[in-house]
């Protein structure tokens, strides 16, 4: 995919700092982006993600619901009691930034692959042009062209690697509970109630 001037004006939007994307949206993370949350807050894994119910009317990928003994889930990073993504500060900006999930990395863009698994087009995210959020984002700086490609191409490669583990786990007889299948992707779930 090449860069064109429907692209560079995409990728020149800049945060409006409005929270709409970490107080109105279900996130959905992998196993990679759980184990970057953990080792930079020192939470543990069972704490920052909840299991989303599959409902009939959901059109997310088939791979990404995993099987449990009570039914599909897709794992989601957790939120405050508010409905506010967990780590979304006072000043609206993100505690956690640094180990963002690889969702949070390339929004306001949203990458678009072929059946190949390979980047066709990037496009802005379906969330601001449904208006499912009242995003501010806005003409600015934005991200390079390289920079949002090698951000999706990781983002491509960790969640074809989590799709990998779900197809794995979900051929399993004894389907199991959510901590293990947090155990069987590998993630530590805390024993004593606490980070």
């Amino acid at each position: 995919m090449k860069n064109n001037k429907r692209i560079s004006k995409l990728l020149k939007l800049d945060c409006g700092q409005c929270s709409s994307c970490c107080r109105d949206i279900q996130v959905d993370v992998t196993d990679a982006d759980v184990k970057r949350l953990v080792k930079h807050t020192g939470i543990s894994a069972d704490r920052l993600v909840r299991l989303y119910g599959h409902n009939k009317d959901d059109k997310d990928i088939e791979g990404d619901w995993f099987k449990l003994s009570y039914g599909k889930r897709a794992i989601v990073l957790n939120k405050k009691r508010n409905g506010d993504c967990m780590f979304l500060g006072k000043d609206n900006g993100c505690i956690a930034y640094k180990a963002r999930p690889m969702t949070c990395r390339i929004f306001p863009v949203c990458a678009v692959y072929d059946e190949e698994h390979d980047i066709v087009n990037l496009e802005k995210s379906e969330v601001i042009t449904d208006k499912t959020i009242t995003c501010k984002c806005s003409p600015g700086r934005g991200q390079t062209y390289n920079n949002i490609m090698s951000t999706a191409k990781r983002a491509r490669i960790e969640h074809a690697a989590f799709i990998r583990k779900i197809d794995h786990w979900n051929k399993r007889v004894k389907k199991g509970s959510k901590n293990d299948f947090l155990r069987f992707i590998g993630l530590y779930i805390s024993t004593n109630g606490s980070r």
